[in-house]
């Protein structure tokens, strides 16, 4: 194609452009070069000109490129190769927004995702221990439990193993269970393995996520700025960052990916099906069948995934207001979405029918979002055929939607009653971090899982709903999706990640506006063009300038990512306990439920994990744990614990004195002047600090011997732990006969008082954990 080819492909596409382009060419005429003050044309305007390399920069001036081919352009004189053009924009790949990649911008981007990957790995050393992976939070070893039980069951990367996936992956997690299985089947299959797959695929998923956010920024704007600042916003959310950490293998990680394939693929639709000649084109086809594989793995991935697919269903409902308005046929522009959630409703349920996965419920979600999407573009279809306007439409499609709601309610009552309890159950509001909201007055979350990305995305999430009532479809859809999540994350936290990914792709183009308002970059407009604005990298000083501004709305974001990544880490004090219980454990030969921990909820499948390996639930521990250490009372809970807990950890806190809490891990079960010592909880490790210590549940040795009737007898040792050394007592009083018994959950060498008489006592590991009877002189 000729380079004159440029201004006249400009002017076709926008026309309104021609008295800037005929300024701009005036000015050059009388000037070699000039400033933007010299010539009366808008910002937006001036910026399309030279985002399409119309005039060029030179210095710290302007000049127009070709005078010739915009002077020829004017005058209407270039029309030589316009087939040879269209034939060109047939068939070239700009509906990736990836035309034209060269070493420069696929670098940018490697760099800018070089960040995200940086700002997810620097954990390293919190996750690589010992030879051991330890992941980070609570709820990584339950999935780490259920793809170990699928790769001891299974007898290679079959897929037969996926219809018998432990019963609690099937209904919850199963796309994401079998994943992870099956490529940790293709690099091994070994618990090492499994281990490095799951402590990895997070950040897998980050860098996924970024491409998504990279192709959806620069589909939109037209402008790699957008889509590299975009990036890197993405790398410093800290709500975002935390999520897809090194070793933060929960589930949302997975759901990323998907999400952002969703709307890159009905953005891709919305743009570029309008009438039956782009029906023609592969492109809205592709893009059909990508929505269809993106609906299907939200779907399959995650049991509350059907909440992530409800933006489909907002943007076609609008899509065909915009439609109406402008006077397009519906049904032919909005085709390909219609095969793209038919195409999900008959996967997902293939799926389901062959290998269970899913309830019912779940599994028939996209099938409800067919027949939603179907009944409104034949809703749209009827009333443009019939003259209508898009006010009458969206109200037909605001009662149809009132009266499809109470037909599902009378038709399906079951269902909707059960549809109703697992939204009651996912947004519950109780001590679970990621249940509380994003605006909740008693936080400031939305700068601590943001930074300034959230302050700077929302005036541009506005400024999109503009765009999007200017029949920008590729606008709609951003800004449907961030509104939306906005909306979740507002309600549970636990939305941040979603919604980081399209508030990323404002805050990105809120920064490169900022930028340009300060003149450290060319305008952006927000305009989609054919000709797509690289990332040019300025001279030095520009360069340290937008470094210097980028770091000012970042900020926050980079002083956050590691905090709030620090909050889920296990402490080295975490891990060392965890360790030496498996080594008491290991010692003792005890085996599940004997070496059962029991521990604070949020972190007890961390610590069954490395001791028994069963880290499926945390149920007994959040059920148990605080109210044995809130209990005064040992006997009944070492009656109520022995069978089925063999360990206990207890963490620094404040406590009343007679407390198990404050028994343990105060006085490590001695005795003092107004409180009882334990018998029957054996300290077998503290951590240097003392922050962290752990206790075996025991019989307990019994100490026995005669002295004077009803005198006071006081049985002491120093028990050595391996960070230092405490000084275990406990005292009884003997019986009218003089007999006495005192029971003793430490071995060591025992000194018995009693009525200014001392004698000594050798209790050892075993007495202590079988219950033996010792002599005081044996």
């Amino acid at each position: 194609m000729s380079d004159e080819r440029g201004p006249t492909e400009l002017l076709d596409e926008r026309p309104e452009l021609e008295s800037a382009l005929a300024a701009a060419l005036a000015v050059d005429d009388e000037h070699d070069e000039w400033g933007f003050d010299d010539i009366d044309v808008d910002s937006g305007a001036f910026g399309e000109l030279v985002s399409h390399d119309v005039v060029e920069k030179r210095g710290d001036e302007y000049a127009v490129a070709d005078p010739a081919a915009v002077r020829r352009a004017l005058d209407g004189d270039d029309a030589v190769g316009d087939e040879t053009a269209t034939a060109e924009r047939e068939f070239d790949l700009d509906w990736l927004a990836v035309p034209d990649i060269d070493g420069r911008a696929a670098g940018l981007l490697t760099a800018a995702l070089a960040v995200v990957v940086l700002t997810r790995t620097y954990v390293v050393s919190s996750v690589y221990r010992g030879g051991d992976i330890v992941f980070s939070g609570n709820d990584a070893y339950y999935y780490r439990y259920l793809v170990e039980q699928v790769a001891e069951t299974s007898g290679g990367a079959e897929f037969s193993v996926l219809s018998v996936l432990p019963g609690a992956g099937t209904k919850g997690e199963p796309l994401m269970i079998a994943t992870l299985w099956w490529v940790a089947e293709l690099l091994g299959g070994t618990t090492e393995t499994i281990g490095h797959v799951l402590a990895w695929y997070p950040v897998v998923s980050a860098v996924i996520s970024g491409v998504f956010v990279y192709l959806l920024a620069v589909r939109v704007t037209s402008d790699r700025r957008v889509g590299l600042a975009s990036v890197l916003f993405l790398a410093l959310i800290p709500g975002h960052a935390l999520r897809t950490s090194l070793g933060f293998a929960d589930h949302h990680a997975f759901d990323y990916p998907w999400l952002g394939l969703t709307a890159l693929a009905l953005l891709l639709v919305v743009t570029t099906a309008q009438d039956r000649a782009s029906l023609r084109s592969p492109v809205p086809w592709v893009g059909s069948v990508l929505l269809g594989v993106g609906i299907t793995g939200q779907v399959l991935a995650w049991e509350a995934g059907p909440l992530l697919i409800v933006p489909v269903g907002v943007v076609v409902a609008a899509k065909t207001l915009l439609d109406v308005e402008a006077g397009r046929e519906p049904l032919r522009a909005n085709l390909p979405l219609v095969g793209g959630t038919g195409l999900a409703a008959a996967l997902v349920w293939t799926v389901h029918t062959s290998w269970e996965w899913h309830t019912e419920l779940v599994a028939s979600t996209p099938f409800l979002l067919f027949l939603g999407v179907c009944s409104v573009v034949a809703t749209a279809a009827v009333v443009a055929r019939a003259g209508g306007t898009t006010r009458q439409l969206a109200a037909v499609e605001g009662v149809a939607f009132v009266v499809g709601l109470f037909t599902v309610r009378s038709l399906f009552t079951e269902r909707w009653a059960e549809a109703f309890s697992r939204t009651d159950a996912l947004f519950r509001s109780d001590d679970i971090a990621g249940t509380i909201g994003l605006f909740d007055p008693g936080t400031v979350g939305f700068l601590l899982l943001f930074g300034f990305a959230l302050v700077m995305a929302l005036p541009a999430m506005v400024l999109g709903v503009q765009f999007a009532t200017r029949d920008r479809a590729d606008w709609l859809v951003v800004t449907t999706y961030a509104w939306y999540f906005l909306g979740l994350a507002t309600l549970q936290v636990r939305f941040v990640g979603e919604l980081a990914t399209f508030a990323a792709v404002f805050a990105g183009y809120a920064f490169v506006w900022l930028a340009a308002k300060v003149e450290l970059a060319r305008p952006v407009t927000g305009e989609r063009t054919a000709a797509i604005t690289d990332a040019v990298v300025p001279e030095t000083r520009m360069v340290g300038l937008l470094c210097v501004l980028f770091l000012l709305v970042g900020s926050l974001g980079l002083v956050q990512v590691p905090v709030k990544t620090s909050q889920v880490t296990i402490d080295g004090g975490q891990y060392q306990t965890a360790t030496a219980i498996e080594r008491d454990a290991a010692e003792n030969g005890l085996a599940y439920p004997e070496n059962y921990v029991l521990s604070q909820w949020g972190k007890n499948r961390m610590y069954n994990y490395f001791v028994n390996g069963e880290s499926r639930s945390y149920s007994y521990a959040r059920n148990t744990h605080e109210a044995f250490l809130s209990s005064p009372n040992e006997t009944e809970w070492y009656d109520r614990l022995r069978g089925r807990v063999g360990y206990v950890v207890t963490e620094d806190r404040a406590a009343s004195p007679e407390t198990m809490h404050s028994r343990l891990h105060t006085r490590y079960g001695s005795q003092n002047e107004s409180v009882a010592g334990l018998g029957h909880f054996q300290a077998i490790y503290a951590t240097e600090s003392g922050s962290y210590k752990a206790f075996a549940l025991v019989p307990g040795a019994t100490i026995t011997g005669t002295t004077s009737p009803n005198a006071t007898v006081t049985a002491s040792a120093t028990v050595e732990l391996p960070n230092g050394t405490f000084e275990y007592v406990r005292r009884t009083r003997a019986d009218a006969s003089g007999r006495y018994r005192i029971g003793v959950a430490n071995p060591g060498e025992y000194a018995v008082e009693s009525d200014n008489s001392t004698a000594t006592v050798t209790v050892n590991e075993s007495a202590v954990r079988n219950g033996t009877e010792r002599p005081v002189g044996q």
